[in-house]
């Protein structure tokens, strides 16, 4: 694409110069909901997307979202096909060298979720989970006391797989899962054993091999001291 440049003394005299084609971030994503939904025919959106949109728009970036399963975000971030993503920092999966920026994006509660005795459960202290996702290092304190983890690609499909009593536990993020239920069938929740375990923030995670990253931590940055948050998802209002 060209665009005509003139020159103000000579106004007959245009010049044609290739357009600033502008930069495209892509953002990796998953099924987390209500932050992000990604719906069956694979199209994302919710408010996170919303919101990383406005905080990159407003430094003259665009977002792309990327949905993928949590196992495959990881690799894309260390490889840099994905330049960010939304998550927890502690997690193993995630390269030592990307880059978390302050503030938070949002703060999360962990929990325990149980089916009740009378419940056609399994009693095998099986455990539905999201695969690759540790927790802030409760996976490995559950695997030492004995339970068994049933790994599934997101938190949809965990909290489908326990729900439907084919595993005793799941460990999630209340939020999300209520959300998930109150759709669903929020009856139920009535019927569960909740044991809170700890409350995670979560943060931009920059990929270490984004050509990008010192912009984007700008614009975060920049971003949220200009609407004064503590965390970015409560800078603006949320549908």
């Amino acid at each position: 694409m060209l665009q005509l440049f003139c020159s103000a003394l000579f106004s007959g005299i245009c010049t044609a110069q290739p357009a600033v084609a502008p930069v495209v971030l892509k953002m990796g994503i998953h099924n987390f909901p209500p932050n992000i939904i990604v719906h069956a025919d694979g199209r994302c959106g919710g408010p996170a997307l919303e919101l990383s949109r406005d905080i990159f728009e407003a430094a003259g970036m665009q977002v792309e979202p990327r949905c993928i399963t949590p196992a495959r975000m990881y690799l894309l971030l260390d490889s840099g096909d994905i330049d960010f993503s939304i998550n927890i920092k502690s997690t193993l999966k995630l390269s030592r060298q990307h880059l978390p920026v302050e503030p938070p994006y949002s703060k999360l509660q962990l929990v325990l979720y149980s089916h009740n005795h009378s419940s056609e459960a399994p009693r095998d202290d099986s455990v539905a989970a999201i695969r690759a996702f540790d927790y802030q290092g409760q996976r490995q304190q559950l695997l030492l006391r004995g339970y068994i983890f049933v790994d599934l690609p997101d938190s949809v499909s965990a909290s489908q797989f326990f729900l439907h009593q084919r595993s005793q536990h799941l460990i999630t993020y209340d939020g999300p899962f209520r959300s998930f239920l109150n759709k669903e069938q929020p009856e139920l929740l009535k019927e569960l054993q909740r044991k809170p375990i700890t409350s995670i923030d979560t943060f931009y995670i920059l990929s270490a091999q984004s050509e990008h990253q010192a912009a984007m931590q700008q614009a975060i940055t920049q971003f949220a001291q200009k609407h004064r948050c503590l965390y970015l998802a409560h800078c603006l209002p949320q549908p």
